[in-house]
């Protein structure tokens, strides 16, 4: 059977850099943080990272003994020295993969998922050739890279037509990543896949036992069980999204993990104020919305300017969100997976001369670099092998005459 006609991966999108894959207002918006490394950047940011980390629960194993069980199934794992928590896994690769087998065209989310170890479900195949039961497959991008190969565990008919399950597990792949939700080990709860960086923000945060803490943007619950966690399941902790599915997939993830001092609800946390009159939290975790141009690997990104802009509006409501429900003395903590600096220094700014918040210096310092005056961590997504962004403030005790 002829190979099915690949789509056109640009349709509706800004057209995107000949060179990079990445639309020219991610170029000059990468240009605008990192000058004459920008282009060694966005080759980072089209890979894989080579150290994948994953959060080790405490509330059921200590590191050293997940570490053990992780070493015994053949991965390479080290303890990072200032979150011990945080195990990284080796990541092999690139290896030259030999198509074998009917064509399998998934998109732009399942072909980095599978870059980073996952297998192919239904839901994110575009396009596949006749295929049936047990046949050897080769998964292919939007963009033509041939990514991996396996053997089908449903026909095409199966696939594209109920778009539900595991579709094809995976035998060869590019980059050897380790597939940790498959393990024993994730579905136990003693083990999240969470990167580095996210897991300094809970840490930043330091949350204390006998405090309440809020977590403005609580899915899909990684750094809520964190925050869990770290206070070793006392003191209170509320979680707030308004997305009902989402919401019942954090749920999930915090009973997995044994999160007992949790409580989510779906809600609007923009307006966490007026409706939570009696709440004033000791700590504010604002990690929202954002363009999440600093995640890897990318089989592509047209990102468009006015999408940052219209972003960091939007992430400047949560903060006064943050500002105005937090106790006046109070912890604020905003994270991005981004480097754009309207959705990085531009918010710090918002949140200092408008919101009562003032930049204060951060513990666990592990990013390259600095910003706001070295107060904010930024991960560089060549030397950190990502793209964030973490600011701490503290309440001012007067009000602004906003509040």
């Amino acid at each position: 059977m002829k190979a099915p006609k690949r789509p056109d991966a640009s349709a509706n999108l800004t057209s995107p850099s000949p060179v990079t894959g990445f639309s020219p207002d991610v170029v000059s918006l990468t240009e605008s943080v990192y000058g004459s490394d920008s282009q060694d950047v966005l080759k980072a940011l089209s890979t894989p990272v080579r150290t994948y980390y994953v959060r080790c629960n405490t509330l059921k194993i200590s590191p050293d003994e997940l570490k053990h069980k992780l070493v015994n199934k053949g991965l390479r794992v080290s303890q990072h020295s200032e979150i011990p928590e945080a195990l990284g896994i080796e990541v092999d690769g690139p290896f030259d993969i030999c198509p074998t087998g009917k064509e399998l065209i998934v998109d732009k989310y399942t072909a980095e998922s599978v870059l980073q170890g996952a297998n192919v479900y239904a839901p994110g195949v575009i396009k596949c050739q006749l295929i049936h039961f047990g046949e050897p497959v080769t998964v292919i991008s939007e963009t033509d890279d041939i990514l991996a190969t396996g053997k089908a565990l449903m026909s095409s008919n199966e696939i594209l037509t109920f778009r539900k399950g595991l579709a094809v597990r995976l035998e060869k792949r590019k980059y050897e990543a380790p597939q940790v939700r498959e393990l024993p080990e994730y579905s136990d709860g003693m083990l999240y896949p969470q990167s580095l960086a996210a897991m300094a923000t809970s840490r930043v945060l330091d949350p204390q036992q006998d405090e309440t803490i809020l977590d403005l943007n609580c899915a899909p619950g990684g750094k809520l069980s964190h925050i869990s966690q770290l206070m070793k399941n006392f003191g209170k902790i509320i979680g707030l999204d308004r997305n009902a599915e989402k919401i019942s997939s954090t749920r999930q993830t915090i009973t997995r993990l044994g999160c007992s001092n949790v409580t989510v609800s779906i809600h609007d946390s923009r307006y966490a104020r007026a409706d939570f009159t009696n709440l004033k939290p000791d700590r504010v975790l604002v990690d929202p919305p954002c363009s999440a141009l600093g995640l890897r690997p990318k089989i592509y990104d047209r990102t468009s300017r006015q999408r940052v802009h219209d972003l960091m509006e939007y992430q400047k409501q949560f903060v006064r969100a943050a500002s105005a429900i937090v106790r006046p003395g109070g912890v604020v903590v905003y994270s991005v997976c981004t480097y754009t600096p309207e959705e990085c220094e531009e918010v710090v700014s918002f949140a200092e001369h408008e919101c009562g918040l003032q930049a204060v210096e951060q513990k666990p310092f592990v990013a390259s670099m600095g910003g706001q005056s070295s107060r904010c961590q930024r991960f560089h997504p060549v030397l950190d092998e990502i793209g964030y962004f973490i600011a701490k403030f503290e309440r001012r005790s007067e009000r602004t005459p906003e509040d």
